[in-house]
């Protein structure tokens, strides 16, 4: 008859012993114990494997000296939690094995271990994705296209869906289900899940044709009806657009895709006009030097096309003489048109000071009968 190593141990008296070989539930209680004191050891150890993963990682010489390969960015994530999981189901299945786990329970006891070790099996593949974006990512920053910047974020997220979807197939597979039969099953109904989520696909579509057609990219200043910012991210389902007032604008890409996009932010130049309106009194040729002073001004600027300069007076209105100023600006940003605007528009004000030109403001006059005297009033008042 078999013995068992604590029958023969001083340590174990008769009657426990017996206990230890009786069996109250499926197996002997010895074997529960071992499985017991197993767990329990695995669930102690695993911060301590993880603490040592996460120092290895930490004094690692590789990532110090190749800081953008794809190693040093993997090992950046929080790997070192998974994998202490993984050493520690794999742990767990050997003593399976050791002690000699049999029928159902033997079953169950497997199919939950090879669920966990999916889990964190795909966790530690979708970090390998991120890290694997990340090297893409910055590779894609040394060109000189910008193509490439959205299609890398878009690819990786992609691969992040491909990883969770293959690594729940796989993992049902390794459980005895008959993943195939699912599908099949799964497409008996396709036709209401279609119906169900043709939003989704229409925005998926969408975001696809914004990748591949290029109406706009990450940063960009665009017009759509009335919404109007910089786009932040081109996600799955929507595109994010950063308004001025700072809020967020989510738009499905399904729209993005139908509706007609003016793009502000690859325009080589941009335009300023302004209405200068100086008062009726201002003499002919204080005109004519204004304009000319203005029109120097403005071409001589460095950022200023000056092809495209027009200082002009072009306009008789009720309340002043006005001069056209139209040019463009060869900038890439709000920022700088903002700024190079204001520089211009204050050199302006200098010019009517020193020439003594006086700019209109809306002015009425009213008549008096029975007296000659033409009294000129602000708009507004009698």
């Amino acid at each position: 008859m078999e013995k068992y190593i604590f029958e023969e141990s001083s340590f174990f008296s008769a009657e426990i012993a017996n206990l230890l070989k009786t069996t109250y539930f499926v197996m002997p209680n010895w074997k529960w114990c071992v499985l017991a004191i197993a767990i329990t050891l695995g669930i102690v150890l695993r911060p301590i494997i993880q603490f040592v993963l996460k120092e290895v990682k930490k004094h690692n010489p590789f990532t110090k000296k190749f800081p953008t390969s794809f190693s040093a960015h993997f090992l950046n994530l929080k790997v070192e939690r998974p994998l202490a999981w993984i050493l520690v189901i794999f742990f767990w299945f050997a003593t399976g094995d050791a002690i000699g786990l049999t029928g159902k329970f033997e079953i169950y006891y497997n199919h939950f271990l090879r669920g966990l070790l999916a889990l964190y099996a795909i966790r530690l593949v979708y970090y390998a994705v991120d890290a694997g974006g990340n090297v893409l990512k910055e590779m894609a920053a040394k060109t000189e296209s910008t193509y490439d910047d959205q299609l890398v974020p878009f690819a990786t997220k992609s691969m992040k869906v491909l990883v969770v979807v293959l690594g729940i197939l796989i993992a049902l597979q390794s459980f005895g289900l008959n993943v195939m039969s699912i599908l099949a099953g799964l497409g008996l109904g396709g036709l209401a899940l279609a119906l169900a989520a043709q939003d989704t696909a229409a925005n998926l579509f969408g975001s696809i044709t914004i990748l591949f057609d290029h109406p706009f990219k990450v940063g960009d200043w665009v017009k759509i009806k009335d919404m109007e910012g910089t786009v932040e991210d081109i996600g799955f389902r929507s595109t994010r657009i950063r308004t001025f007032y700072n809020s967020v604008i989510t738009i499905p890409n399904a729209m993005m895709a139908k509706e007609t996009i003016d793009n502000m932010g690859i325009r080589p130049a941009r335009r300023i006009r302004q209405i200068l309106g100086l008062t009726y009194e201002t003499p002919p040729e204080k005109i004519e030097q204004f304009c000319e002073q203005v029109r120097y001004l403005i071409t001589k600027h460095p950022k200023v096309n000056p092809e495209t300069v027009t200082v002009r007076f072009n306009n008789y209105n009720a309340s002043s003489l006005d001069v056209l100023v139209n040019f463009h600006l060869e900038v890439f940003t709000g920022a700088e048109e903002l700024e190079h605007q204001q520089a211009i528009f204050i050199e302006i004000l200098k010019i009517a000071a020193g020439l003594k030109v006086d700019f209109a403001y809306p002015t009425q006059t009213v008549y008096y009968k029975g007296t000659d005297e033409v009294p000129a009033l602000p708009l507004g008042q009698t």
